[in-house]
């Protein structure tokens, strides 16, 4: 089976939910037996030097790239908002990835165009007239329910009306975006749901994110009393998240447990928390290893009350046998138990009572990260994923 990958960024190094999850599936279709080629934009907030990239991966992905500027852009953020456009789709357009498009589908064929997220939509036509591939959507959120839920966390009066507006915008774009692939691939029973609501008709697979589960070792750790949490701090959701846990929750636990510690991780972590003056808490932008820095605490945290699809960071803490804490949200697609995985907390006080459960209870920790891994290693292999998504798309092949 020929497989062409359009991704809004370079897959490689894998070091967030994103690129993880685009990276796992390529992994996991190359392992299935499909031959694969990747079309990315190479973006400004996550450039990769090509002349640098790993070039085994080069190698597997026959990856070819074309630059995007993806930062903000203030004028056309305002200009934007007298269109009816959605300003995160128009700036994944551009004629030099149509251009590589087209010649990539003139020389070559292929039997599955997989689009990583709703952003690639927009080159659905021009698929249409080069080949007669399959399209398969691989919807990594639903988009406009992270602003959505945003906004509804929002106080500021003129950022929540500016926050319905971009979830609107969105919204009415993947409602007429679904219809227009032959599939869809969601990444849980959840969104899957979210996508029928919205009124998809096109067959949709449930394919989770794997991990080669192999790689994830755990390491006994002390009982250290050290929190930790790791993930992109240019995701929005995260820094929502983090700030409620640093104003809400941290200091509760301080006053509790004078011994507890707090570490973070995340790449592009923001000035603010990077000037947070606690000397029990450690602030890292840049890690070199985040199983490593995971891995050298017990209890993981992910504070999310937006953001949609699945966190990739729960599934590798659960690997590696952490004592998690999160919320509905941040559980979403993840089909663990509450009390024998992980622990769910949705509010201040059920996250602060969570924490000091584990704080004050060692064994406890090390029953809920040996169920972790169990777990992690039954539901997420990733091999298995992509055997399942290859009869997938056999299935779709199949029909004229």
């Amino acid at each position: 089976m020929r497989v062409l990958q359009l991704c809004t960024r370079i897959p490689f190094p894998p070091i967030d939910g994103g690129s993880i999850a685009m990276y796992n599936s390529e992994i996991a279709l190359l392992s299935n037996g499909a031959e694969l080629k990747v079309l990315a934009f190479n973006t400004i907030k996550q450039f990769v030097d090509i002349d640098k990239l790993n070039s085994d991966y080069k190698s597997i992905t026959s990856i070819e790239t074309v630059f995007l500027n993806n930062n903000i852009n203030s004028f056309d953020a305002f200009s934007n908002l007298f269109s009816s456009e959605s300003y995160h789709v128009v700036r994944f357009i551009t004629k030099d990835f149509e251009d590589l498009l087209i010649a990539t589908l003139t020389n070559q064929e292929f039997d599955i165009i997989q689009l990583e997220s709703l952003f690639m939509i927009p080159y659905v036509d021009i698929i249409r007239k080069y080949t007669n591939a399959k399209v398969v959507l691989r919807t990594h959120n639903i988009e406009y329910l992270i602003w959505k839920r945003m906004a509804g966390n929002c106080y500021n009066p003129i950022k929540k009306w500016y926050l319905n507006l971009l979830a609107l915008r969105l919204k009415k774009f993947e409602i007429a975006a679904l219809n227009k692939v032959d599939a869809i691939t969601a990444l849980t029973s959840e969104d899957k749901k979210a996508l029928v609501l919205l009124g998809a008709k096109k067959p949709i697979f449930i394919s989770p994110i794997g991990i080669k589960v192999e790689d994830y070792v755990p390491q006994i750790t002390a009982n250290n009393q050290v929190i930790f949490h790791i993930g992109a701090m240019d995701w929005l959701p995260n820094q929502e998240g983090i700030s409620w846990f640093l104003n809400n929750v941290w200091p509760e636990i301080k006053v509790r447990f004078p011994k507890a510690k707090l570490r973070l991780a995340g790449k592009k972590m923001p000035i603010s928390f990077l000037k947070f003056n606690d000397q029990r808490c450690e602030i890292n932008e840049y890690i070199l290893d985040a199983s490593q820095f995971m891995n050298e605490s017990e209890i993981m945290v992910v504070p999310l009350f937006s953001g949609s699809g699945m966190r990739v960071k729960i599934i590798e803490g659960m690997a590696l046998g952490k004592a998690i804490v999160t919320t509905s949200i941040g559980a979403e697609g993840i089909p663990a138990e509450n009390g024998k995985h992980l622990l769910i907390a949705n509010d201040k006080l059920a996250f602060v009572d969570a924490i000091a459960l584990l704080l004050n209870d060692h064994e406890k920790v090390i029953e809920l990260g040996q169920n972790a891994i169990k777990f992690a290693q039954t539901t997420f292999d990733n091999h298995h994923i992509g055997n399942e998504l290859i009869k997938f798309y056999q299935s779709l092949l199949s029909y004229k």
